[in-house]
């Protein structure tokens, strides 16, 4: 078989910017459909403990170069542009790609350059010094406001992200608060309605081996929608991998088990004459995802259960799919159901009409369903070459 003239690439990436590597990689035939390529980059990124984020690459031979695979990892820091980040993509495809280059004519035209190191007269096998100690501090806060003659609204949410993350500990402290406020003006009068969701997460994971972690929990809620004036929860937990942890940006089958308790006080008595309880709990979390070239699935079983009355549950799964059926045709479905049984936070007494519309409270409900779907069929010019970005910034605003 006859190498390429010029190497066709399939780019399986949902969040990189295709039109800049397309500008950048001229010399490569950039194909919609990995049945027509010589190379399929399939890229995955996940956080990493200083905020920042780890990319891998994955280069998967296809054809003549069939069984040429090779894998690489960048990583970006928290504070990283997008311009950081795509510019640093683009080097570390452009370098993942010259084994398959040399192969082709394009070995004639192929040039690779090393750019001098600041520190190539000192030893580098030093440990660069981290003077936070891998802690990293994340604080944010938005909100929306929207204003009408007979009505507006405010949503306003903020916190603190306080983690620490080594290959041996997994830390993270976390304050949040929540603000909703709607006011309509009627004929019958003015309708006000308002909630809050404040609290405060925290949890340490201890890893003991490639398949093995421990933990625990720790949480206080206070929430109107809940019914909860306050809440504190804290739960031992131990997760099992099948596969080990450093294989999860690309395929992970995970059972993690909580174990704990917790005391709550409720801000009205609930339907059944609670306001104030101390509940032994437990939870059980299954979850198998994989990320391939002909797609990827993710599944999850999730299942909670008070102690102190079994019959007092809830179970849910969930699913989604994204299969490439054959050339051009993707499918993607998903949806979850979860059984309800463990409600003994509801409020006594009937709804408003206006919590009920704002969602404001929560209902009773025995279970909660939802399905998704939809495909993707591409035909015509399979080639992804060619770029043109005028008009592309400009769009309409109808109020129709």
């Amino acid at each position: 078989m006859e190498p390429p003239s010029r190497l066709a690439l399939f780019l399986d990436c949902d969040f990189c910017d295709e039109t800049f590597i397309r500008q950048e990689m001229p010399y490569l035939d950039h194909v919609r459909d990995r049945e027509v390529a010589d190379v399929h980059v399939l890229v995955t990124r996940e956080g990493t403990g200083s905020g920042g984020e780890a990319w891998t690459i994955d280069v998967i031979g296809l054809d003549i170069f069939d069984g040429l695979d090779l894998s690489t990892v960048f990583n970006t820091p928290a504070n990283a542009t997008e311009a950081v980040e795509r510019n640093e993509f683009l080097r570390t495809l452009e370098a993942a790609l010259v084994p398959y280059l040399l192969q082709t004519p394009m070995r004639e035209r192929l040039n690779v350059s090393i750019a001098p190191s600041e520190v190539d007269t000192v030893e580098q096998t030093q440990t660069t010094e981290d003077p936070w100690n891998h802690w990293t501090i994340e604080i944010y806060a938005d909100g929306s406001a929207d204003f009408e003659s007979q009505q507006r609204s405010l949503d306003t949410r903020y916190g603190v992200y306080v983690g620490r993350v080594t290959k041996e500990w997994k830390l993270q402290f976390r304050p949040f608060f929540n603000y909703n406020y709607d006011r309509f003006e009627r004929e019958e009068g003015t309708i006000t309605s308002s909630s809050r969701r404040d609290g405060f997460t925290s949890y340490a994971i201890r890893s003991i081996s490639p398949h093995w972690s421990v933990g625990a929990y720790g949480d206080v809620l206070t929430s109107t929608f809940s019914n909860v004036d306050w809440r504190y929860r804290f739960m031992g937990a131990a997760e099992w991998s099948l596969y080990p942890y450093r294989e999860s940006n690309r395929r992970q089958l995970t059972v993690a088990y909580r174990l704990g308790g917790s005391h709550i006080t409720y801000r009205d008595t609930t339907i059944y004459n609670e306001i104030e309880q101390l509940l032994p709990q437990h939870l059980l979390n299954a979850e198998y995802k994989v990320v391939q070239p002909w797609g990827g699935i993710e599944i999850g079983v999730k299942g909670s259960q008070y102690l102190h009355d079994l019959s007092r549950h809830s179970l849910q799964f969930d699913a989604e799919f994204e299969i490439r059926v054959t050339r051009g045709l993707s499918v993607e479905v998903g949806g979850f159901l979860e059984l309800i049984h463990d409600q003994i936070n509801l409020p006594k007494g009937n709804a408003g009409l206006e919590e009920v519309l704002l969602r404001r409270r929560q209902l009773e409900t025995n279970y909660e369903a939802g399905i998704s779907f939809g495909f993707r069929y591409r035909f015509g010019s399979l080639l992804n070459n060619v770029v043109n970005t005028r008009f592309g910034g400009i769009g309409n605003r109808d109020r129709f």
